[in-house]
């Protein structure tokens, strides 16, 4: 089965929130059949503020592409935010 990877940005709902937490929690949380954490990178943004970038592995065949994935993010604590960058195809 083919995978596709999807490179998100999630923002957090409060400058004091740990951007490793958010990281960790999503990690965690993310059902691990569907879904595979590759990389995080986090920027600066302004004022404390701090992007957090995901990219995630998913199947290719996924029915909706990446609508649930984001519900699933969005309903992480602490995430205020969550837009996908760009989905490509993995190569494996």
């Amino acid at each position: 089965m083919a995978r596709v990877v999807a490179i998100v940005k999630i923002l957090p709902d409060d400058v004091d929130t740990p951007p490793e937490r958010i990281i960790e929690t999503v990690k965690s949380e993310l059902p691990r059949e569907l879904y595979e954490v590759l990389k995080s990178r986090v920027e600066p943004v302004a004022f404390g503020i701090n992007a957090i970038y995901l990219w995630i592995a998913m199947p290719e065949s996924i029915e909706g592409g990446t609508a649930n994935l984001e519900e699933l993010l969005a309903g992480v604590a602490g995430v205020s935010q969550v837009d996908v960058i760009t989905v490509s195809r993995l190569i494996e």
